[in-house]
C-alpha cells in the first residue's frame, strides 16, 4: 500500500465541566481576608503592589535615577549568568504575576552570557528555569514544554503568540531572546489573565526608556561567532527619548550552516538566514497616562529542519502590540488595556540535498523523478494570524489588590500540503483547512496579605470558545465534513480556578501551596488536522488526523514547596502533582514500517485520564566573595492511565492495535535531569569578569510509550566553560560547549533518516559595545 493510498483513505460533545466549589471558597476566602488587612512581610513573599508603591517608583529624583543607572550597569554584568531564583528581581508591577507556587523568572542579560537564540533556548539554559525542556528543532527554533507539557497547554502571552505549523515554528521561535525584559514562567493553572492553559509563560518586550534630565540617546553594537556551525549573530540597537517620550530599535541578523555531531559524528543540515526588525515607542499623555507601541518583524529564509518532511524556504512574521495605562482612571485605581496583532506566512519543501542525505529513504517516496514529473515532491506552505484584546481594571486597598478583566483572542489559521504521489489535482492536498476560533474570556484575581506572614492568591476564568473550519479544500475529494461524519462548527464552555499561598516560615523559610483547576479546548490542528505530515512523536515523519469531536482537557493540580533564603545561600523544593481528564494523546493507526519503512500514521485522540507528577530543587551557595556553587534537579513523570479506549477514526476496539497494555508513559517526556557547577566572578561590587563551568548529567530514559513506537535514550553528560569580562562599556563574552566533543542526541530529538544528534565541540566568541 503506498502512502497515497493510505492517507487518501480520508475517515470521517463538547464536554462542561466546573469546579464551583473552588471558586467559592477561593474569592470568598480573600473578601474575607480583604476585611483585615495587616502589614507588609519580608523575605521573597509576593506581597501586593500598592498604588503608593507604584508612584514612588515613578517620581524618583533625579540623584535616585542616576544612582540606579549605576546600580543597574553593574547588575546587568553580574546578571550573565543568573541565579537559581531570580523572582525576587522582578520590577514591582511585574512581581504578583509570580506570585504562584515554583514561579520563575528569567532576564535577558542572560541571553548575552550564555548566547541563546529563542526565548524557548533561554529558558531552557537559564538557571533560573526549572521543569522546561525544549526540542532544538534547529539552532534558531525550539519548542518549549513545561512539566512535560506541550503546545496548546503552554501559552506565550504578554500578547499572544502561537505556532502557523506545530513543527515548523513555535510559540517563542518568533522572538529573539535579546527583545524581552524578562519573561515569567508559571507552572501551573495559577493564572487566569493569559486565556484557557495549563502552564504560561508571559513575556515582556523590551520598553521605551524614559529620562528626567532631557534627550538623551544611546546604542548597542554586538556580535557573536560560533565556530560549530559557522553560526554569527549580529545586532545593532538605539534608544533614547527624554522626560515624556522613549524609543527603541533594534536589527538583528543570524546566520549559520550544518553543524557537526560530537566525536568524529556528521554533519546534521541546519542552516539557516534569520533577520529580525523590532521597534518599541512609548509617550506619556499627562502624568497619569501613557502608551507604548511595539512591532516586530521577523523574515527567516533557507531554514533546514534535518528530522522533519519539509524545510523552510521563507517564513515572515510582523507582529503588533499597544499597551494603554492609566494610574488613576477614576473608575478604578490602576487599568491597563493592550491590543495586539500577529500574524506569520511560511512556504516550505522537500527539494534540498541536504534533506535527501539526512533522510535517504525520502529520495523515492518524496523527491522528484529522474523523469522530472510533477509526482514526487512535497510542499507546504500556511498563514496563521492571531489578534485580540485585554482589558483589565485594577482596585488596591491596603495589604491587597483586586483585579478584573475581560479578553478576546482571535486565531485563524490554513495550511496545505501537496504531496504530488501522483498527477490527480483533487487528491494531493493534506491540509488543516481555513480554521477560526474565537475565544471571549471573563476573569478575576485577587492577592490578599491575610497576615503578617501570609499572602494569598486567588483567581478565576470563564471562557466561551468558538471554531469552525472550510469544508471544501481544494486537493481533497469530498467534503471534510462528509469525511469526518461530524460539523466542523464546534463551541466549548470552560472554566479555571486557583488558590495559592505564600508563607513566612521564619529564619529565612518560605512555605508555597497552590491547587487549581483549568480546561483548555483542543487546537485548530488537532481538530482539523487532515493527514497533514506533522513532527509530533518521536520518530518524526508522523502524519497526523484531527478529530472535531475532541473533548476539552480538564487539569486539577496540587503544589506544595519550600525556599531558604539569605546573604549567601538559596534553596528550593517543589512538588506537583496533576490529573488531566480527556487529555490529548495519539493513537497509532499505521505503524512505522508498513509503508516504504519510515512513516508512520496517527489520530488525536482523548485518553479518560492522564496523570504529570515530579519535582524541581535547586540550591546555589556563596562559599567565598569570588566564588559559588550551583544546582538543579528535574524529574517529571506522566502517564496514560486509560490507554486501552480506541479513537473514533481507527475502528479498532483497541487503541494503537494492542489490547495488553492498559497503562503506559506518556510520550515526549523528558528524562530526569541535573545540572551543577561553580562561578568564579570578580570579587569587587563591579563584578566585571566572571567564569561558569558547568555539568549538564541527563538520566536515561527508559520510561516510553511503548504502543507508540517509542524508543528508550541513553544518558549523557555535556560540560560547558563560559566567561565574561568588561572593559569599561565593551563587555566579552566566550565559552567552550561541549567540552568533551560527546556524542548524544536529546529523548525528544526526531528519529527521523540518520537522527537528529546534538552538536559537538564548538567555540564562541562575542562582543558588545554600548555608547
Amino acid at each position: 500500500m503506498t502512502p497515497s493510498q493510505t492517507r487518501s483513505n480520508r475517515h470521517s460533545s463538547w464536554t462542561v465541566s466546573w469546579l464551583v466549589s473552588l471558586m467559592a471558597v477561593a474569592l470568598c476566602t480573600n473578601m474575607a481576608m480583604a476585611q483585615n488587612p495587616k502589614p507588609l512581610p519580608v523575605g521573597r513573599l509576593q506581597a501586593p503592589v500598592t498604588k503608593e508603591a507604584l508612584a514612588v517608583q515613578n517620581e524618583k529624583s533625579n540623584d535616585e535615577l542616576d544612582d540606579e543607572a549605576a546600580l543597574k550597569a553593574d547588575a546587568r554584568v553580574a546578571s550573565l549568568f543568573g541565579d537559581v531564583n531570580q523572582v525576587k528581581d522582578l520590577p514591582p508591577d511585574r512581581e504578583p504575576l509570580a506570585n504562584s507556587p515554583a514561579a520563575d523568572a528569567v532576564f535577558r542579560e542572560e541571553a548575552l552570557g550564555r548566547r541563546t537564540a529563542d526565548i524557548g533556548d533561554l529558558l531552557r539554559r537559564s538557571k533560573g528555569a526549572h521543569g522546561v525542556s525544549i526540542q532544538n528543532r534547529t539552532p534558531i527554533v525550539s519548542d518549549t514544554r513545561v512539566r512535560g507539557q506541550r503546545v496548546g497547554q503552554v501559552l506565550a502571552s504578554g500578547s499572544y503568540w502561537t505556532p502557523a505549523r506545530m513543527d515548523l515554528d513555535t510559540m517563542m521561535s518568533k522572538i529573539d531572546s535579546r527583545l524581552i525584559q524578562d519573561s515569567i514562567l508559571i507552572k501551573g493553572p495559577y493564572a487566569s489573565r493569559y486565556g484557557p492553559g495549563f502552564r504560561f509563560v508571559d513575556l515582556e518586550f523590551l520598553q521605551s526608556p524614559r529620562y528626567e534630565n532631557g534627550y538623551e540617546g544611546h546604542g548597542a553594537t554586538s556580535g557573536t561567532y560560533n565556530t560549530n556551525g559557522e553560526q554569527f549573530y549580529g545586532r545593532q540597537s538605539f534608544w533614547g527619548g527624554a522626560e515624556d517620550y522613549g524609543f527603541h530599535l533594534s536589527y538583528g541578523h543570524r546566520t549559520g550552516n550544518d553543524y557537526e555531531t560530537g566525536q568524529d559524528g556528521f554533519f546534521i543540515p541546519a542552516s539557516y538566514k534569520s533577520r529580525d526588525l523590532f521597534v518599541a515607542f512609548g509617550f506619556d499623555l499627562n502624568e497619569n497616562e501613557r502608551i507604548e507601541w511595539n512591532a516586530l518583524r521577523l523574515d527567516q529564509t533557507d531554514v533546514e529542519f534535518p528530522g522533519l518532511v519539509t524545510d523552510l524556504n521563507f517564513l515572515v512574521t510582523d507582529g503588533y502590540e499597544v499597551t494603554y495605562v492609566n494610574e488613576a482612571p477614576g473608575f478604578a485605581d490602576y487599568f491597563t488595556s493592550e491590543v495586539w496583532y500577529n500574524r506569520t506566512r511560511f512556504e516550505g519543501d522537500t527539494t534540498r540535498p541536504g534533506k535527501a542525505r539526512q533522510i535517504p529513504t525520502l529520495v523515492d517516496a518524496f523527491q522528484p523523478s529522474f523523469l522530472g514529473a510533477d509526482d514526487g515532491f512535497t510542499n507546504t506552505d500556511g498563514d496563521a494570524l492571531s489578534a485580540g484584546y485585554r482589558f483589565e481594571s485594577t482596585f488596591f486597598s491596603e495589604g491587597a489588590q483586586w483585579s478584573i478583566g475581560t479578553d478576546l483572542i482571535y486565531l485563524n489559521q490554513e495550511l496545505n500540503e501537496y504531496d504530488f504521489y501522483d498527477p490527480d489535482p483533487n487528491d494531493n492536498n493534506f491540509p488543516i483547512p481555513r480554521s477560526d476560533s474565537i475565544d471571549v474570556g471573563l476573569y478575576a484575581e485577587r492577592i490578599v496579605q491575610a497576615t503578617d506572614d501570609l499572602v494569598l492568591t486567588a483567581g478565576t476564568r470563564i471562557d466561551g470558545v468558538f471554531t469552525d473550519s472550510r469544508d471544501i479544500v481544494q486537493g481533497v475529494p469530498a467534503p471534510l465534513s462528509e469525511l469526518e461524519g461530524t460539523t466542523l462548527d464546534k463551541e466549548f464552555f470552560l472554566g479555571s480556578a486557583y488558590l495559592t499561598a505564600n508563607r513566612n516560615l521564619g529564619r529565612g523559610w518560605i512555605g508555597s501551596a497552590g491547587m487549581g483547576f483549568a480546561m483548555r479546548q483542543p487546537t485548530l490542528t488537532e481538530m482539523y488536522a487532515e493527514y497533514t505530515f506533522i513532527g509530533s512523536l518521536q520518530r518524526g515523519l508522523t502524519f497526523l488526523d484531527g478529530d472535531p469531536l475532541l473533548s476539552s482537557e480538564k487539569l486539577y493540580q496540587l503544589d506544595l514547596g519550600v525556599e531558604y533564603n539569605d546573604d549567601r545561600v538559596q534553596f528550593g523544593l517543589h512538588g506537583h502533582h496533576a490529573w488531566v481528564q480527556d487529555f490529548i494523546t495519539y493513537d497509532l493507526f499505521d505503524p512505522a514500517g508498513t509503508i516504504d519503512g519510515f512513516q508512520q500514521g496517527a489520530s488525536f485522540v482523548n485518553t479518560d485520564l492522564a496523570t504529570l507528577m515530579g519535582f524541581e530543587t535547586y540550591g546555589q551557595v556563596e562559599l567565598s566573595s569570588m566564588l559559588s556553587l550551583f544546582g538543579i534537579l528535574t524529574y517529571v513523570e506522566g502517564r496514560d492511565r486509560t490507554r486501552l479506549e480506541p479513537s473514533r477514526h481507527t475502528g479498532d476496539p483497541y487503541r494503537s492495535g494492542n489490547s495488553t497494555v492498559d497503562a503506559e508513559p506518556l510520550p515526549g517526556i523528558a528524562p530526569m535531569e541535573a545540572r551543577t557547577g561553580v562561578l568564579i566572578h570578580d570579587p569587587q561590587p563591579s563584578d566585571r569578569w566572571g567564569v561558569e563551568l558547568a555539568a549538564r548529567i541527563v538520566d536515561n530514559q527508559d520510561r516510553v510509550a511503548t504502543t507508540l513506537q517509542e524508543i528508550e535514550t541513553p544518558g549523557f553528560t555535556v560540560y560547558d566553560i563560559r566567561t565574561y569580562r568588561r572593559f569599561g562599556s565593551l563587555l566579552v563574552t566566550s565559552g567552550f560547549e561541549n567540552v568533551t566533543d560527546k556524542f548524544y542526541r536529546e529523548h525528544i530529538d526526531y528519529r527521523s533518516g540518520l537522527g537528529v544528534y546534538r552538536p559537538g565541540f564548538g567555540f564562541y566568541v562575542g562582543a558588545e559595545l554600548t555608547y
